[in-house]
């Protein structure tokens, strides 16, 4: 077995039962190989039942796969900027199983074509920041109200480490988005931290879904992103699947005393020097 052979690893690895009896939303969920999937199937192993919902309808694929799998799951295809929609699925999920006890919003995407944001129309930023942004946002209002009642909670967002640095050119609509959901999570974090309800954030770097093969230098990463993992610190890029492992650890009892957090996952991109490059 290789070391990336990550699909052989999650078949033999057991689980533990570390979200046994829990109930959780993740968001974002419809690709096959994607961050939603991956962790949505992460928890339905460890016992969750899982919530996952999509705006397509491939998403009802996914929570097929889980219950095929032994798991539970329940698919929900909704828009979650709009905040009718949101409110429907909440109320929809607490009436079926009663709470939820984990939000993971990963809802969003870079939306290309990606324009400089010179050429940049508003309406493009306003959708960017709906679909990186609002999703989030609309999905904590909607649970927290349930949460706070039970004093327990646990909310994981996906942000990204275009949050943090530019990592490539043409991206100041996303980096903004990401930036912001990385800020309001470190607020919502200290707001609710007193009803024993846990915010963190995870910053992945351009993950490897597997819909295509990842080549160093590969001159098909369009606006530079391939040049950022030329030289990563660890030599290969970051999967799913790793990305799963970690919100696994925040949406768990052993995260309790860890709040406002943001964890970089990115194989040390982001420890480069010079990455942010890209065309001229």
């Amino acid at each position: 077995m290789s070391p990336l052979d990550f699909a052989a690893v999650e078949s033999v690895k057991p689980a533990l039962g570390r979200l046994k009896d829990r109930v959780a939303l993740v968001t974002g969920v419809a690709r096959p190989r994607g961050v939603g999937a991956a962790i949505a199937r992460l928890f339905a192993r460890e016992g969750a039942a899982v919530c996952v919902t999509d705006m397509v309808p491939e998403v009802r694929a996914r929570a097929a796969e889980i219950e095929a799998a032994g798991g539970r799951a329940l698919a929900i295809e909704a828009d979650l900027t709009k905040w009718p929609a949101v409110e429907k699925m909440t109320a929809g999920i607490i009436a079926s199983l009663g709470r939820i006890d984990i939000l993971v919003n990963v809802a969003g995407k870079s939306v290309p074509p990606r324009p400089a944001f010179s050429d940049m129309s508003l309406e493009y930023f306003d959708m960017v920041m709906d679909r990186n942004l609002r999703t989030a946002v609309h999905c904590c209002k909607a649970v927290l109200p349930e949460m706070l009642g039970r004093n327990y909670g646990k909310i994981v967002n996906i942000g990204s480490t275009t949050g943090v640095v530019g990592v490539y050119r043409h991206c100041a609509a996303y980096a903004a988005s990401k930036g912001a959901l990385t800020a309001f999570g470190k607020a919502l974090a200290l707001e609710v931290g007193v009803h024993n309800i846990n915010v963190n954030t995870i910053m992945p770097s351009d993950i490897d879904t597997g819909d295509a093969p990842w080549k160093p230098g590969d001159p098909a990463r369009d606006l530079g992103l391939y040049a950022a993992h030329l030289a990563p610190a660890i030599p290969r890029p970051v999967r799913s699947e790793e990305v799963a492992e970690l919100a696994l650890f925040l949406a768990g009892d052993e995260s309790r005393a860890v709040t406002g957090a943001s964890y970089l996952i990115d194989a040390g991109v982001t420890l480069v020097e010079g990455m942010v490059s890209g065309p001229q």
